[in-house]
């Protein structure tokens, strides 16, 4: 039986990506990702693949078979959780919500934000996001060929062909509190209503955090935070 890509959905649990049905919820593909231990997996999907964000790498699937295309390492960027999203670039350069034949995978973590090519997984470009700290930054495409980038308290415009800043601004001084930059826009929050979902490729991942410290504590101490 032949599986249509619009009768799938991906997911993500315990370090393994599923593929299942939408019509009976049988089970079409399992893989599970060498050298890519368990966390929070951010995805997205474009075109024949989908993008797995995790622990600092980035891992691009087919979404048909499942099996590995490319991966990259992210270098720089550690081994943090991972806000992705995907542009879609038609044949005169223009950014497009529809089949495009080229496209570029945004990638944030650990304060930074690279570009990918889509196709053979390179590093296009990378932007380490002056004064922004090293927290998981929030993505949101401004259209046509812009993306906004919240970290640490500042937001970003950048150009997505070259990852050049276009302005930044500091839009909280506060020195105490989540340091986690939200966003939204009349077009994000149309996007989200229609796809009833917001955070899996903007993973706001304050359970796994709070895992990574209790462990920590538990370590130093002996004992768990309640």
């Amino acid at each position: 039986m032949t599986i249509q890509p619009e009768n799938l959905l991906v997911c993500s649990t315990a370090g393994k990506i599923y593929a299942i049905s939408k019509i009976d919820g049988s089970q079409i593909w399992k893989t599970e990702l060498s050298g890519v231990h368990d966390g929070v997996g951010s995805l997205f999907v474009s075109g024949d693949k989908v993008y797995v964000g995790m622990n600092g790498c980035l891992i691009a699937l087919n979404l048909i078979k499942g099996t590995e295309i490319w991966r990259n390492s992210l270098s720089g960027m550690g081994y943090n959780e991972i806000s992705l999203l995907v542009v879609n670039i038609n044949s005169e350069g223009e950014v497009t919500s529809h089949e495009a034949q080229s496209s570029i995978v945004i990638v944030a973590s650990h304060g930074k934000v690279y570009g990918i090519n889509s196709e053979s997984g390179d590093i296009l470009w990378k932007n380490k996001l002056k004064n922004g700290g090293y927290e998981l930054p929030s993505l949101i495409i401004d259209s046509p060929d812009k993306v906004l980038v919240g970290c640490g308290k500042l937001v970003y415009k950048i150009n997505i062909y070259d990852g050049k800043t276009i302005w930044q601004k500091k839009v909280s001084t506060c020195l105490l509190g989540c340091s986690h930059v939200t966003m939204a826009t009349h077009q994000s929050s149309l996007q989200n209503a229609f796809t009833y979902t917001g955070f899996c490729n903007n993973p706001i991942a304050q359970h796994s955090r709070k895992e990574k410290e209790n462990n920590k504590y538990e370590i130093a101490y002996g004992t768990n935070i309640i």
